[in-house]
């Protein structure tokens, strides 16, 4: 903040020598200039200097009725901040206004005025904020308004919208062809007048679907079999939603309805269903599923099976977007995508619409539990382009087994379709496993020894640590040693379960806390050996994932600083992972974390960072010391210019706050290299190092070798 030397700083009592208040007036995004009795500038913060093109030298002392336009001159000295011997009384106030620069150019302006006491010689403080931008909204937003009403005007879906009682406010001229009523002749109606609804099976009538929108005070779907009766009399087949319309404040204000023909679909639905090969995608159709079906049910006694039933959860958007063409597109390479993730004695098969099947033959639940999980995945992380338009995707997935006790084909598909809604109905992008209702019993027992098989992995230590490298990506990082520990469970045939197979079980049985604290005990343990062994080896940096339940956990810290002092390690030598979206669910939560985990002398990051473009302002707000990101940011970072700038952000954000990052996920040279163009700081992932076993078969520290092999293996991909 600049401000008046000499005499004429002898009236600027108060807070103008406080340096914090003129620390945050020169912090504030707006102009500010303090002004004395009669009008004159006494201070200004570096805003105004950049907003008006003066300097303090030549403000100070000045008229400060001289910032505004010659025309709303009067008004400022009402408003209080003038020098004219018609300047009103101090008093908080604001006009709108226009102010001048030094060159001359005039802008439109907030002017506030507010003294700093209620004495009588009180300085005021005058605000002027720049609403250029603000005015530019305002014309973007009726040329946004005209553009609108062309596209509702010419959009291939019909368009109503009603008030909360029902009676509409508008149609588009697609509606009016549908429903055979005019606009003029519909407004005012009641919409169960115009949108006569019956059932394709039963004929019986079928509620209203804005009325259930505005008791359930949420988007709703019509379900499918629908008839619309015209006006004419004639029906016509349709898809239909609803969702609540609310001003700015939240409240609802009516019912926007939207809804097409598919006449043409629910034949293609119908003759698909009894094709043995659907001919879009060329998988099995629905009659080929339910024929390999029905053979392995014959002999489901003889091993385990299972079958998932896939919806895909916004297929709709891409459809109503771009057109049948790209549905169809879509659902040719989510085919491909699906097939490419599963085995040789897996039948995939479209069983209908935007709808797949998978059966898994001889293959454990816990096995295709796993597999389910990395469909989704999959789906989840796939980006559909169509026409320079992009879509993200996910995907409802029902999940049961199949056993010599699950009858019928059509009855285990009507299951497994049962299992599909209930995924789709807890939000979707979600695997829901539902086992046969003949067998209450069997459930909560099956339920009952994954808890108890995981309970005693943790008391009997049959978890398995595994180090994943993380390497520097420039010569001028330090050499560090780093890695993220990862864990594995070793099942009851010998094998070894990635932590996807049974985290999200653990998380549900509320045993995460305690296996967080096998981790975090063990690591310990094995890293304290290493320094006892070694003490002039420097310890290599490892990362702990915690759970969001951890976050809750009052008892953490103090346990990890017991475990630290008991085998003597020094604590830089630990960090710790929350994943973003855990951390801003419980923000003053993770706030107390990191605090606690900082004053410990331990580390902590965000991983999974970059699930929205408001990613980048959480920087700011959780002082964390490193962040890692992949999915699509680092998958498309090679072929996408517009993940490239994301990267690129959040690298140069964590350069300015002294923030590391680290690119997870990495599975390509292209990849590495690019990243490595971007001044990404760490990078981890099967391109790097495959992860490995924390200790030997000789039960010795593997962890150097690892680091060594993938430090030497990036080098050679640099050169």
């Amino acid at each position: 903040m600049r401000e008046l030397r000499g005499s004429d700083a002898r009236g600027a009592e108060g807070p103008l020598q406080d340096k914090r208040f003129r620390q945050m007036l020169d912090a504030a995004p707006d102009a500010i200039v303090v002004v004395d009795q009669r009008g004159r500038v006494v201070a200004l913060n570096r805003e105004t200097e950049r907003l008006f093109g003066w300097t303090d030298a030549e403000l100070l002392g000045e008229p400060s009725r001289r910032l505004i336009t010659p025309a709303f001159q009067k008004m400022y000295d009402a408003l209080g901040g003038g020098d004219s011997p018609t300047s009103a009384p101090r008093k908080r106030a604001l006009v709108s206004a226009f102010a001048r620069r030094r060159d001359g150019s005039d802008f439109p302006a907030e002017v506030h005025c507010s003294p700093l006491s209620t004495s009588e010689n009180a300085l005021s403080l005058v605000t002027i904020r720049d609403l250029s931008a603000f005015q530019g909204a305002q014309e973007n937003l009726f040329q946004q308004t005209e553009q609108a009403a062309v596209i509702l005007a010419s959009m291939g879906d019909a368009l109503i919208t009603t008030d909360v009682a029902g009676t509409i406010t508008y149609m588009n001229p697609t509606a009016e062809r549908l429903t055979g009523w005019r606009t003029v002749e519909a407004q005012g109606q009641h919409v169960a007048t115009v949108l006569t609804l019956v059932s394709d099976a039963t004929r019986e009538p079928i509620e209203s679907i804005p009325e259930r929108c505005v008791r359930e005070g949420r988007a709703v779907d019509l379900d499918e079999g629908a008839l619309l009766v015209r006006r004419d009399g004639t029906e016509v087949a349709i898809g239909d939603s609803a969702a609540p319309l609310r001003d700015r404040d939240g409240t609802r204000t009516g019912v926007v309805l939207v809804f097409h023909d598919v006449t043409e679909r629910r034949r293609v639905a119908s003759s698909l269903n009894q094709a043995t090969r659907d001919p879009l995608t060329g998988l099995v159709g629905r009659k080929g599923f339910e024929e390999r079906l029905t053979r392995v049910l014959k002999r489901a006694a003889a091993t385990d099976h299972a079958l998932c039933y896939l919806d895909m959860d916004r297929f709709k958007v891409v459809n109503d977007a771009c057109g049948r063409e790209a549905g169809d597109e879509l659902l040719r390479r989510i085919g491909t995508l699906i097939y490419g993730l599963l085995s040789s004695g897996d039948t995939l098969a479209r069983l209908g619409g935007d709808e797949f099947g998978v059966l898994m033959e001889c293959r454990s639940l816990t096995s295709a539990e796993e597999i389910a999980g990395k469909l989704r995945r999959a789906i989840e992380d796939f980006r559909y382009v169509w026409k320079e338009k992009s879509f993200s995707l996910s995907v409802s997935i029902g999940f049961i087994p199949v056993t010599a006790a699950s009858g019928g084909a059509a009855g285990v598909l009507r299951a497994a379709a049962a299992a599909c809604y209930a995924a789709k109905s807890a939000g979707g992008n979600r695997v829901h496993l539902a086992l046969p209702e003949a067998a209450p019993g069997v459930r909560q027992e099956a339920e009952s020894r994954r808890i108890m098989r995981l309970s005693r992995a943790v008391d009997e230590g049959h978890f398995q640590l595994y180090a994943q490298a993380t390497v520097p990506l420039a010569a001028e990082h330090p050499a560090r040693l780093r890695c993220e520990i990862l864990l594995r469970l070793r099942d009851e045939r010998g094998g070894v379960e990635t932590a996807g197979s049974f985290l999200p079980r653990a998380e549900r049985d509320g045993l995460m806390p305690a296996i967080d604290r096998w981790v975090v005990r063990q690591t310990v343990a094995v890293l304290g050996r290493l320094h006892r062994d070694q003490p002039d080896l420097e310890l290599p940096l490892c990362s702990i994932n915690l759970s969001v339940s951890s976050l809750n956990d009052t008892d953490l810290v103090p346990a990890v600083r017991e475990y630290l002092a008991q085998h003597r390690l020094p604590p830089a030598a630990l960090c710790f992972e929350i994943t973003e979206a855990a951390a801003l669910r419980n923000f003053a939560e993770m706030v107390r974390l990191i605090s606690e985990i900082q004053a410990m002398g331990c580390s902590i990051g965000l991983d999974s960072f970059g699930n929205s473009m408001a990613s980048l302002a959480h920087l700011k707000a959780l002082p964390v010391d490193y962040v890692k990101f992949g999915g699509h940011y680092v998958r498309s970072v090679a072929e996408d210019p517009v993940y490239g700038a994301l990267v690129h952000a959040v690298k140069e954000i964590g350069r300015i706050t002294g923030i590391v990052t680290i690119a997870k996920e990495v599975e390509s040279e292209t990849i590495l290299q690019k990243l490595q163009d971007l001044g990404v700081g760490y990078a981890q992932g099967h391109a790097v190092a495959a992860p490995e076993p924390l200790l030997d078969a000789k039960g010795e520290v593997a962890l150097l070798r690892v680091q060594r092999s993938a430090a030497a293996g990036l080098s050679g991909s640099n050169k």
